[in-house]
């Protein structure tokens, strides 16, 4: 669905952010060359969305302070490879 949504957009997928709460949306959102921000639940939260490709993961978007401009500019200054919510994400945690 994502690759078709950018299609109808008619937006390269690489400059698309996805926002997924699941590792099956996760996969599907980095199988469609997108960027994925995951919100988890308590249920989720020991889920391994970094390890599967994630690039930022929060626990609320509205409590992490997460806003469009925190997702987007890094891009729009840096690039698509640029890291989204830096300072705001939970931090990658080597097992």
């Amino acid at each position: 669905i994502y690759v078709t949504a950018a299609e109808r957009l008619q937006i390269d997928p690489s400059r698309c952010v996805v926002v997924e709460d699941s590792m099956v949306g996760l996969k599907a959102a980095k199988g469609a060359g997108m960027k994925c921000l995951i919100t988890y639940t308590k249920s989720t939260a020991g889920e391994d969305f970094y390890g599967n490709g994630a690039d930022a993961k929060v626990p609320e978007l509205a409590s992490a302070g997460v806003i469009l401009s925190k997702i987007f500019d890094p891009i729009k200054e840096n690039g698509v490879d640029a890291e989204i919510l830096v300072g705001i994400k939970d931090e990658l945690v080597s097992v």
